[in-house]
């Protein structure tokens, strides 16, 4: 049997926004493209973790539709980071299950896939808004994703500070608290429906309190001392609300006007703490994991 090859274009993502750990993420018009080719022969392991992650999901939805697939090829293009906080891992997982689903002959519609995916993924706020699109509130219902869009406004965007370093999200979930107490419970659920009735309303004065989080920031802060000091740069330069995108080391800043202001004063701050850092400002994604070629 012949090699046969699906492209396919997945978008990156930013999760929790805040106050939303676990239930929030929203897909950016920031994308790569993913090719993998279904081989009559084994193939050799990617070394790439983008690539790798690919063939092991593709290797995964086969496994489960009971087909047998010698080996599996993939080629990622694109130029954004690793271990960011901007959802490479769901983005790489979601590439790999739309297109083995295509080398399948769309067995699956996309609501379909997304059990299989969020398993491969382990939750579901990066690899769902990856998939579908969009800003999704994302829940587990015993073991069933369940999912929302929500409507973002459409001058809103979101300028991104990638520091120079990762922040492993298995690394950094090791420093979240077992417990929170009724207060801190209190004080999470209420900023996470007000960011979304902030973007309903286009209420953009309310995202500075909707995006506060005592979950899990302030303990990847540990991880990261220059975040508050460069959350606090990015407000002075006019940023609506900011927030620790995914694990990080991502800083997402909400902004309508003064892109250039806010990226060049959160790099300067994290420049004044020693950190390298580059600057992008992106939009958001309609548009989820798409094949583009088959």
């Amino acid at each position: 049997m012949p090699d046969r090859t699906v492209a396919v274009r997945v978008p990156t993502t930013s999760a929790n926004l805040g106050p939303g750990f676990d239930s929030l993420g929203v897909a950016l018009d920031w994308t790569a493209l993913l090719t993998v080719t279904q081989t009559d022969s084994p193939a050799p392991e990617p070394f790439d973790p983008v690539e790798r992650m690919t063939a092991q999901a593709v290797i995964a939805f086969f496994e489960e539709a009971g087909e047998p697939l010698a080996g599996v090829r993939v080629q990622f293009q694109g130029d954004m980071p690793v271990g960011r906080g901007l959802g490479m891992s769901a983005a790489a997982r979601a590439a790999g299950v739309v297109a083995a689903n295509a080398l399948l002959g769309d067995r699956l519609t996309m609501e379909q896939m997304l059990p299989i995916a969020v398993r491969l993924e382990g939750h579901g706020d990066n690899i769902i808004p990856a998939l579908v699109g969009g800003l999704q509130v994302v829940v587990d219902d015993d073991g069933t994703p369940v999912h929302m869009p929500v409507a973002v406004p459409s001058d809103l965007r979101l300028a991104l500070m990638i520091p120079a370093f990762d922040m492993p999200t298995n690394e950094s979930r090791k420093r979240l608290p077992d417990s929170l107490s009724r207060g801190q419970t209190v004080h999470n659920i209420g900023r996470a429906a007000l960011i979304v009735a902030a973007f309903a309303g286009h209420r953009y004065d309310l995202l500075r309190v909707a995006t506060e989080d005592i979950l899990h920031q302030p303990a990847r802060a540990t991880l990261f001392p220059a975040m508050y000091p460069i959350f606090e740069a990015a407000y002075a330069a006019g940023a609506h609300g900011v927030y620790l995108s995914g694990g990080g080391s991502t800083i997402a800043a909400f902004v309508s006007a003064n892109d250039e202001h806010v990226t060049g004063a959160m790099r300067e701050a994290a420049a004044a703490h020693g950190l390298q850092s580059q600057t992008r400002v992106v939009g958001f994604s309609a548009a989820g994991t798409e094949v583009v070629e088959a």
